[in-house]
């Protein structure tokens, strides 16, 4: 009988600028459908790339495993990637972690700085699971803490150990419940996150950030040749709830760029604010007490 086995896991990244973690060490604890561990491993990686500053420093809790210069002497992503792709992908095997939708965005950038083919695999995250059962929401130390585990011997933020401590919560977790590991995973598959829905999360998130960017170089700027309007020379707000859908709130920034308004982030006096289509009426009056107009999408539209 080709029973399923688990596999645990959890990824540090040297740095994660520009919304792109770039992972440093892929931890993982491989057991059997009843929780014994067959095998663990700490893959240490050369990240290839510079270290956060701040992850290093003494000042941060979160304290890498390895010092920078154990890291740099390390194979690099592209030396294990056929040990790892195995590792996800064989047999009938299900995959873990915690808060792990990261931890999948993060092999797929590791697979594309290195010019290899995507892994393709799902993991579900243990974390919502705790959460919906205990009515708590905590760091993974902080559960192991709660459900009384002995981490005693473990270091948080060395990825094998936190993949342990993943299995053990969700091992924990099962016997509460009187289920399977595989009963476990049906049960929450809303919470499984495969490659290829996080390859869509991380394009939404590059398509954000470069019409944040486009947005960025005309705020406090004026336009040399503005189409002339009523908003021509004067300050205009935006609500941060427009703001928040960056590639609409660009068409709108535009627009009033392109008519001579200028973009600020908190409007003064004798300015323009701009809303959706309703804000609360204390809100309104907080505009208009400083003789500044409030108008709609449509009613901006209207003016220009």
């Amino acid at each position: 009988m080709n029973h399923t086995s688990y596999l645990f896991f959890d990824c540090e990244c040297a740095n994660c600028f520009d919304g792109e973690g770039k992972i440093c060490s892929l931890g993982y604890v491989l057991t059997d459908d009843e929780f014994n561990i067959i095998e663990k491993e700490d893959v240490v990686i050369n990240p290839k790339c510079e270290f956060d500053w701040y992850i290093l420093s003494p000042k941060n809790k979160c304290q890498l495993a390895y010092s920078k210069d154990y890291f740099r002497i390390q194979p690099d992503f592209a030396a294990y990637y056929k040990d790892i792709k195995k590792l996800f992908t064989t047999g009938n095997r299900k995959t873990f972690g915690f808060a792990v939708d990261g931890d999948v965005s993060f092999v797929n950038t590791a697979c594309e700085r290195a010019g290899v083919d995507y892994i393709q695999f799902a993991a579900m995250d243990i974390k919502p699971a705790l959460e919906n059962e205990y009515k708590e929401k905590m760091k993974l130390a902080e559960w192991c803490d709660y459900l009384k585990i002995d981490v005693s011997g473990f270091k948080a933020h060395r990825s094998v150990d936190d993949a342990e401590m993943t299995m053990l919560c969700c091992k924990a977790l099962c016997e509460k419940l009187g289920i399977t590991g595989d009963e476990l995973y049906a049960k929450m598959h809303d919470n499984v996150y495969s490659w290829e829905y996080m390859l869509d999360v991380m394009e939404d998130r590059r398509i954000k950030k470069e019409f944040k960017a486009k947005i960025e170089k005309m705020v406090n700027k004026k336009n040399p040749f503005p189409s002339k309007s009523v908003i021509t020379g004067k300050q205009v707000e935006i609500d941060r709830n427009i703001m928040h859908d960056p590639e609409f709130a660009y068409e709108i920034v535009k627009k009033i760029y392109d008519h001579g308004g200028f973009i600020v982030n908190k409007l003064n006096n004798n300015g323009y604010f701009i809303i959706q289509s309703h804000i609360p009426s204390n809100v309104r009056q907080k505009y208009e007490s400083r003789n500044n107009k409030v108008l709609t999408l449509d009613e901006l539209d209207e003016v220009l």
